[in-house]
Formats: C-alpha cells, sequence, structure tokens
C-alpha cells in the first residue's frame, strides 16, 4: 500500500510538473520583448540620424494551435508605443487565411509613419514541411496600409537624403528575383539601402556595398531551444538547426544582415529560452 501511495504522488508530482512546464513553455510564446539596436554607418545622410525602423515578422497568424494573434496584438502595441519612421514586416504574416481579417484590423492600428513594408515568405505562398496550408492572397494588405514589395523598391525622401527599402520575395522557394531587385538600387550619393527578406540567404547573392542592411526572418531563432555552452548565442536551436543565418547579426563579406527571431510560432504554441521580439534600428552616423 504504501509503494501504491508513493508512486501515485510520484506521478501527481510528474504530472503538475510536465503541466507547469506547458504552461511555461505557451507563456513564453506570448512574452514579447523589445530589441533595440544602433546602426552607425560612416556615410549617413545628417538627415537620417536618429531615423527609426521597427522590423516585425514571422506574424504567422492563422496558425493552429497558436496564440499568434494575440502575441501581434502586443507587437502593435509596442510599436504604437515607439513611434517609429518606418515599418517593416519580413514575410510569413499568415498560415492560411482564415485569420485574414482580424490580421488586416491590426495592422490598421500600426502609428502612423513613412511606411508599412512588407515581403512574402514561404508560409504566406502555402509552402511548408510540417503543415498544410493554401496561398494566401495578401493584396488586399494595401487597403491596410501596408505596401507588399515584390523584387522592387521604393524610394522615400527624408530631408536632403533619400531612404530605398527594397524587397524581395521568396527566394529559397523560387519566387524572388535577386537581380531584379539589385538592378533597381538608387546607387547615388546620399542613398541609403534596406532589404527586406523573409530568408537571410539573400545575402550570399548581393555584393559589397549594394545595400546597408538585410532584414529577414524565417527560423524563429530557434523558436524551442535548448542550453548549449559553446554553440553560437548559447542555445541548440530546434528550428532549423542547421541554417546559416539563425538570429541576430550576420556579417556576410561585407553585406549586414539582421535576423529576427519573429512574433509567432508555427508547429507547435511554444518557445523555450527563444521569446519571440520586435526589433528596433536606429540609424546613427558614425563608424
Amino acid at each position: 500500500m504504501t509503494s501504491a501511495r508513493h508512486g501515485e504522488r510520484a506521478a501527481a508530482a510528474l504530472g503538475a510538473a510536465a503541466a507547469l512546464s506547458l504552461c511555461y513553455l505557451i507563456y513564453e510564446s506570448q512574452w514579447l520583448r523589445t530589441v533595440e539596436h544602433e546602426l552607425r554607418l560612416a556615410d549617413l545622410p545628417p538627415d537620417l540620424d536618429g531615423f527609426t525602423v521597427v522590423q516585425l515578422s514571422d506574424l504567422h497568424v492563422g496558425s493552429r494551435p497558436s496564440f499568434n494573434l494575440r502575441t501581434f496584438r502586443k507587437a502593435v502595441d509596442e510599436t504604437r508605443r515607439i513611434a517609429p519612421d518606418l515599418i517593416v514586416i519580413t514575410g510569413d504574416l499568415v498560415t492560411g487565411g482564415s485569420r485574414l481579417e482580424e490580421l488586416c484590423a491590426e495592422l490598421r492600428r500600426l502609428p502612423p509613419s513613412r511606411g508599412v513594408f512588407a515581403v512574402l515568405g514561404n508560409h504566406d505562398h502555402g509552402v511548408m514541411k510540417l503543415l498544410r496550408a493554401s496561398a494566401t492572397d495578401l493584396a488586399r494588405l494595401a487597403q491596410s496600409g501596408v505596401r507588399l514589395l515584390d523584387d522592387e523598391c521604393v524610394s522615400l525622401a527624408v530631408g536632403g537624403a533619400t531612404l530605398q527599402v527594397c524587397g524581395v520575395d521568396d527566394v529559397v522557394n523560387g519566387y524572388g528575383d535577386v537581380e531584379r531587385v539589385r538592378g533597381a538600387l538608387d546607387r547615388r550619393p546620399g542613398t541609403v539601402r534596406l532589404l527586406l527578406s523573409h530568408y537571410g540567404e539573400v545575402a550570399e547573392s548581393l555584393a559589397p556595398g549594394d545595400v546597408a542592411l538585410v532584414l529577414s526572418g524565417d527560423t524563429h531563432g530557434g523558436q524551442i531551444c535548448l542550453p548549449a555552452p559553446g554553440v553560437r548565442g548559447g542555445r541548440i536551436m530546434f528550428s532549423q538547426p542547421r541554417a546559416r543565418f539563425r538570429e541576430g547579426f550576420y556579417d556576410e563579406d561585407g553585406t549586414l544582415v539582421y535576423v529576427s527571431r519573429g512574433v509567432g510560432t508555427s508547429f507547435l504554441p511554444f518557445r523555450l529560452l527563444c521569446r519571440p521580439e520586435i526589433v528596433v534600428f536606429r540609424l546613427r552616423r558614425g563608424s
């Protein structure tokens, strides 16, 4: 009898520990963090000194099961607090189109800025490894103030300077045309060029000096990670562990790349040691 009671208590303790662990994994998936970086450029025009860019990525609105819409609402609230000069979204806005109306409603809450620009990712095209979903027509995002960049560039006048925002479609699955974007680059002095791509791998097709910064996502930073001293970032990624561009900054032969952890989750509604994030870049003059 005593042994049986001990077994029942052990099973109850294990069950409670598993339930608490599950609750934490769900909690962390919505525990949004704000990451801020100063991007110092030696040739930055004075009119762009202090210019702020907020990057959102991998929203995965519509993914099931998930709490992604709730986390995205927090990201929109935080973006409103920051009130940046520019907002960019680097792919995987949706997984399926089941919550497109709610996505559009949240996008309309983004604060006024010089523009909200986005590129598509593999989930937007319905290309996934573990899930099935149809491609989603996101052309209607224009009604919510979002400009989709399909292998093209848009130039913004900022005082006497020009900020060129370029976007390439999903290059890994054959939708994007990097050379078309490179041909559209404004290489005149006084122009700062940003490139949006769901995949950081696009930097492998660029030449030094093409752009000041590539903004990307896709990996979720691993989404579920385990501590591993000695490994880059001190963590083992469960999501795409072999990815070359995992998270954070990379220098690809002179091209600076930033890979965001993103806002949402896919396949499982969990995160571990990998909080979702929005990223703030502040342009500054200097080396």
